[in-house]
């Protein structure tokens, strides 16, 4: 595959944010690096450091420039299930919460979102991440923000300061979506 081997010296250089930052100018929007750094991200033949260091750089390119992620969408939803690396899913839900979620999926992808807030043993970030996933689709069906209200409002008293902030936030909007509703 095209550009493969670029890809893969940049990710065995090291992790951190500057290399993330040169694998970003690196791709950049073009599709065909895109689709090399993707076989590092998406494919379990790989050595699953190289999955979480795909992830990062995946994860901003996801939300700069959505229209690279679409032919990759149903691989990704599919890795949320199993995961190599927690880097995996925390940048797959960092895409989520900006693209516009295709309405067939957003049924599955609240479900399983909804199973990640509520398990403690996933990282806050997931966890966090999915809390804005879930507010999102529950913004176009509100029946779901009961649901999603008691289940920030049971884990707040335990969660994190970054939990806590993006808890009372989407709380808050719950309640004024709620008052608009009733005015």
């Amino acid at each position: 595959m095209k550009y493969l081997e670029e890809i893969k010296k940049l990710l065995d250089e090291e992790h951190s944010k500057t290399q993330k930052n040169k694998i970003l100018e690196y791709v950049g929007d073009d599709p065909e690096k895109m689709k090399a750094l993707m076989s590092f991200f998406l494919d379990r033949k790989w050595h699953w450091r190289y999955n979480q260091r795909a992830a990062w750089p995946v994860g901003y390119l996801g939300r700069k420039f959505p229209k690279l992620i679409n032919p990759y969408f149903d691989s990704m939803i599919s890795m949320m299930d199993n995961p190599s690396h927690d880097a995996v899913l925390r940048n797959i839900l960092r895409i989520l919460e900006d693209i516009v979620i295709p309405e067939s999926y957003e049924g599955m992808i609240y479900d399983r979102c909804f199973l990640f807030l509520n398990d403690p043993n996933f990282s806050i970030a997931i966890r966090v991440f999915s809390m804005t996933v879930l507010f999102k689709i529950s913004e176009k069906y509100p029946d779901l923000q009961e649901e999603l209200e008691a289940s920030i409002r049971m884990h707040m008293p335990y969660g994190s300061a970054g939990f806590k902030s993006r808890g009372r936030k989407y709380l808050k909007a719950i309640n004024k979506m709620k008052k608009d509703r009733t005015n």
